[in-house]
């Protein structure tokens, strides 16, 4: 089935881009917002982020659903990135012996999932960014370093502060 939509779309066929479009622009458009907080912004990364899918299309070959949508992932991320770091700077950052310690044993019954994407939400952009890339999406200290041009050091002392700071809401139950 997917192979004959890619088909389709490798045809440039305007109704399969419109299928698809519309079948994953939520989930993208859902995965943009959550690194850059804007709808504005989110939807402008989406459709870049599809102009770039449409037009690499063709690279693809036996590929199924679940690789097609960590592809599409990885450039809507990368959409993303490429707009924080026109907007951000980064600065270095060094280990403080308390921002070491991950306190594990915070208490978050009854929080909704909304709950934690509105915590995440409310992170500084420098902060929700690492924590989004390491802790949601999966890259490593090594990547987030690359993809930001910091330090990988740097990147775990803005881990460990957005930890810090989602632990202490969690656990005062403070959700904006």
């Amino acid at each position: 089935m997917i192979e004959k939509l890619l088909n389709s779309l490798r045809r440039n066929d305007r109704k399969a881009q419109q299928d698809f479009y519309e079948k994953y622009s939520v989930r993208m458009f859902s995965l943009s917002y959550r690194y850059v907080n804007n709808e504005q912004d989110a939807g402008s990364i989406v459709n870049n982020g599809f102009y770039k899918i449409f037009n690499n299309i063709d690279n693809l070959r036996d590929i199924n659903e679940e690789k097609l949508i960590a592809w599409m992932r990885r450039i809507i991320i990368n959409e993303a990135l490429m707009l924080l770091r026109s907007r951000s700077r980064y600065p270095e950052l060094k280990n403080t012996e308390e921002e070491i310690i991950v306190d594990a044993e915070v208490a978050d019954e009854g929080l909704l999932m909304d709950d934690y994407h509105n915590l995440i939400r409310n992170l500084s952009e420098e902060l929700r960014t690492v924590f989004n890339l390491y802790a949601i999406d999966g890259y490593s200290h090594k990547e987030i370093a690359v993809q930001l041009n910091i330090k990988e050091s740097s990147s775990r002392v803005y881990l460990s502060r957005a930890r810090k700071i989602l632990q202490e809401k969690i656990a005062t139950n403070i959700l904006v």
